[in-house]
């Protein structure tokens, strides 16, 4: 239960809104009644780049108050999170920017009771949403709102190790933070309340325990939906590493914007990389990938607890159609087990989706 406020004054108290989108880039959308989302830390953050001017005048030996100004304000930030069976949904679609996509809405399956979605790539332009995190104060324990706007996600990265409960890990780049007394936004006269809090579904997490990587197979895509057969499974597999990358033109400041910076636009290529670690092993399979350059199919497959009535449980899969492994060669460092990390690109070969996820959860939205 979440305990009567002014009982606990640390991060016990906190919380985080998931995204919900805005209409207007910048202008923070009516909050009330949002999902919430568990977190593990947060480093959202008001950045602000002051100027002072020198002016040199006489008698003068330190710097004028009045020369002082601010001539940008903008935010950015992290967030950590176990991977969640449930409420993973909000957060996939600025993930890939899958807005509006038929195959992101959700589809009810007889058997199970639950509900599928799949979210290929598409333009973050046009699409932002805001945030709101509760801070609790040291002093009266009251939670204190502040609010981001503007807000795309910059890149993502998805790590699966050895024993361990999945991390996402999110980077966040947004227009302003709102709080306090706030700093003169045009595009917000108000400060967003504190949204009443809501526990987020229980659904459990995504871990290593029943992760798999499969290799190979064959990909085909229809209906803008991408699938794989016969895909061998790789052995041995200690850890894999996904992430996404999205490069965002974040200097689009301009004369009577107020000092805020407009909707950053996409400015170069996507980039996929991500890593496996694996044990040697005697078929090769994964050095001869590596050393011929042949490009493969990767997906990571996560199975989280059972859901609705059926033998289902909830899934969280993402296929990586064409990869190209980038290394290395296998070292022998002394008497331990042999081991070979292997890094690896994600490239468009042209037919398939270049990255896809397939999200198998209770969320009926």
């Amino acid at each position: 239960g979440r305990c009567v406020m002014g009982t606990l004054r640390s991060g016990l108290a906190s919380q985080l809104t998931s995204p919900v989108p805005e209409v207007t880039y910048g202008v923070a959308p009516t909050l009330t009644g949002t999902k919430f989302s568990a977190f593990k830390s947060e480093t959202l953050e008001l950045k602000k780049t002051p100027k002072q001017g020198i002016g040199l005048l006489a008698g003068k030996l330190y710097p004028v108050a009045a020369r002082r100004v601010v001539t940008e304000w903008t935010m950015a930030g992290g967030i950590v999170m176990d991977l969640p069976a449930r409420g993973l949904q909000q957060w996939l679609f600025p993930m890939f920017g899958s807005y509006g996509q038929a195959k992101s809405a959700f589809a009810e399956d007889g058997v199970t009771l639950a509900y599928s979605a799949v979210h290929a790539p598409g333009p973050l332009e046009g699409n932002s949403f805001a945030l709101q995190k509760g801070v609790p104060s040291a002093d009266t324990g009251a939670i204190e709102p502040l609010t981001y706007v503007g807000c795309k996600i910059a890149s993502w990265e998805l790590n699966v190790v050895k024993a361990e409960i999945a991390q996402l890990i999110l980077s966040i780049e947004g227009r302003n933070e709102l709080g306090g007394t706030m700093n003169s936004d045009p595009l917000n006269g108000s400060l967003p309340g504190l949204v009443a809090y809501a526990a987020p579904a229980t659904g459990g997490v995504f871990t290593f325990l029943q992760g798999s990587v499969f290799i190979g197979g064959t990909v085909t895509t229809t209906a803008g939906v991408s699938s794989i057969t016969t895909p061998v499974k790789a052995a041995n597999v200690k850890s894999c590493n996904i992430k996404h990358t999205v490069p965002l033109d974040l200097e689009r400041f301009f004369l009577g914007n107020g000092s805020f910076k407009a909707e950053p636009l996409q400015n170069a290529l996507r980039v996929i990389t991500g890593s496996m670690t694996v044990e040697w092993l005697s078929t090769e399979a994964l050095y001869d990938a590596f050393a011929a350059d042949t490009p493969t199919a990767l997906q990571l497959q996560l199975l989280g607890p059972s859901i609705g009535s059926g033998s289902d449980f909830s899934t969280f899969t993402v296929l990586i159609p064409n990869i190209f492994f980038d290394g290395e060669s296998p070292k022998i460092p002394g008497e331990t087990v042999i081991t070979q990390t292997l890094p690896f690109t994600g490239v468009d070969d042209g037919v398939n989706n270049v990255i896809q996820a397939l999200y198998w959860s209770l969320d009926s939205a």
